[in-house]
């Protein structure tokens, strides 16, 4: 399940209506293939698909969003966690992803700001 999504969009200071209507979209699949530390996730939403390339522990890389905005990011490892730090226009953000023992993936998001460090998260389990 999904836990804290609302709480965290109100404290980086999205609108009720914006609010109204992520609680309501369906929810994104995921893929992502992985040859070491070499990943690509595709995030297939209700606005088109979403891709991302990156190496843990390499460079810093630009991903665009959904909005169609510049995030300049960098992955790496911490423990068994891949973590990615964003920045852009709405601030800087901590991603990080585990998968669990009962092979479910456990997706948190962390808002690094100063008053918008709320947080939510979501288990996602394999169909």
């Amino acid at each position: 399940g999904t836990w804290g999504l609302d709480g965290f969009l109100k404290s980086v200071g999205v609108s009720r209506l914006e609010r109204m209507a992520a609680s309501r979209a369906p929810w994104p699949s995921w893929e992502f293939q992985q040859k070491g530390d070499a990943f690509t996730f595709v995030n297939h939403t209700c606005f088109g698909d979403l891709r991302e390339e990156f190496e843990v522990g390499g460079p810093e890389y630009v991903m665009i969003d959904a909005r169609k905005q510049r995030q300049t990011c960098r992955a790496f490892w911490e423990g068994s966690s891949l973590v990615v730090e964003r920045c852009g226009p709405q601030g800087r953000f901590r991603e990080e992803r585990r998968v669990d023992p009962d092979g479910s993936l456990q997706f948190v998001l962390r808002g690094l700001e100063p008053g918008k460090n709320g947080s939510w998260g979501r288990v996602f389990r394999r169909k």
